[in-house]
């Protein structure tokens, strides 16, 4: 839903109304809830995607998944047909299919944007017979593919670091977590669901360096887990701040000196279009290995240090501490990170879709 938004945005920065750009999602409560706060009209679909597991629960999820698909697919060509857009534009998954299977059906163009390393089973099906694919990665295997950057949301587009003007952002960020921005400041986050891999790891490290008075942590632990034991320390020491989650991710980005995250296609589009200095723990578990694929690309140039999962117990705490306390490696991650995000911060992806609207 991140990457939907973001490119709406840009389509509003073109001169669109927000009324014009409508959003087909499922209705999982995290769609609803960043949509709630928008004007774009919408359209919450019951459905749901295969499952890899063997499980019993998994089985029953994936002999309801085709049901639910077709029936998804009726209501979405039935408010397409209403709506008449021009352009169906698809960010992949599972949520994407009854509207790309709505709009072939009626005859409107579809934009594909892939914004994995790894194209997802959706996205690649979908490419086939797209008017256009727009790629966050350069050498894509999808046909026609043209390398647009990843989409991100208009406040992280913009952001500006580690600049004398933002001086006064970050002392505000920071006071809105209760954190003095004189502190090196650490954001360890796992995603929307949150990662119990990362949590472990962080809460560890921070125990580790509980009697240091120059570093925060902002730990966005997920909703899954915020309620779970972690660090408590004292008002001397480490400042270690647990939260669910944050609703503006740019005041997050500002404050961040150094960032531990997984390797989600949102994640990692954020993180390069802002430069950040990144310490990158992978999902091994994620589809098509795509998680590993990305963090790989950070490394291969140079943009962030990559721990497995399989590594974290050996290798986490290490490299944490070799980037919080090494000055010019946070500034030479941070420099090829933000390298690497120079089309994320632009518009093209905007300027693809209103080429193929007739």
């Amino acid at each position: 839903m991140i990457p939907a938004l973001a490119i709406a945005e840009q389509l509003v920065d073109r001169g669109r109304s927000a009324r014009s750009v409508a959003f087909v999602a499922s209705q999982r409560p995290v769609d609803a809830q960043l949509l709630a706060d928008t004007d774009h009209p919408r359209l919450l679909l019951n459905v749901d995607g295969l499952q890899r597991s063997a499980s019993p629960r998994a089985l029953v999820r994936s002999a309801i998944a085709v049901p639910k698909l077709l029936i998804a697919t009726a209501i979405a060509t039935r408010q397409l047909r209403l709506w008449q857009p021009r352009v169906v534009v698809s960010v992949g998954g599972f949520a994407s299919e009854p509207a790309v299977r709505a709009a072939r059906a009626l005859g409107i163009p579809v934009v594909v944007v892939s914004y994995d390393q790894q194209p997802g089973l959706a996205t690649r099906r979908q490419a086939r017979k797209a008017a256009a694919v727009a790629t966050a990665f350069a050498g894509s295997v999808l046909p026609g593919a043209k390398h647009t950057g990843a989409p991100v949301r208009n406040s992280v587009r913009r952001l500006v670091r580690n600049t004398a003007a933002d001086d006064s952002a970050r002392a505000r960020a920071a006071a809105s977590f209760g954190i003095n921005p004189s502190r090196r400041i650490v954001v360890a986050m796992g995603g929307s669901l949150g990662s119990q891999t990362i949590n472990a790891a962080i809460e560890g490290w921070v125990a580790e360096n509980k009697q240091r008075d120059d570093l925060a942590v902002l730990h966005l632990a997920g909703e899954r887990f915020v309620d779970l034991p972690g660090g408590s320390f004292g008002a001397t020491g480490i400042h270690y701040v647990r939260r669910a989650s944050h609703a503006n991710m740019a005041d997050v980005w500002l404050i961040a000196d150094v960032v531990v995250c997984r390797a989600g296609a949102s994640t990692i589009a954020e993180l390069v279009a802002v430069g950040a200095a990144g310490v990158v723990v992978p999902w091994a578990a994620a589809a098509d290995d795509h998680q590993r694929r990305n963090a790989r690309w950070l490394s291969d140039a140079g943009a962030a240090i990559v721990v497995d999962e399989a590594d974290v117990a050996t290798r986490f705490a290490k490299e944490l501490s070799r980037v919080v306390d090494d000055a010019v490696l946070r500034e030479r991650l941070s420099a090829k990170s933000y390298a690497l995000g120079a089309l994320n911060r632009s518009s093209a992806i905007g300027s693809i879709i209103e080429s193929v609207a007739p």
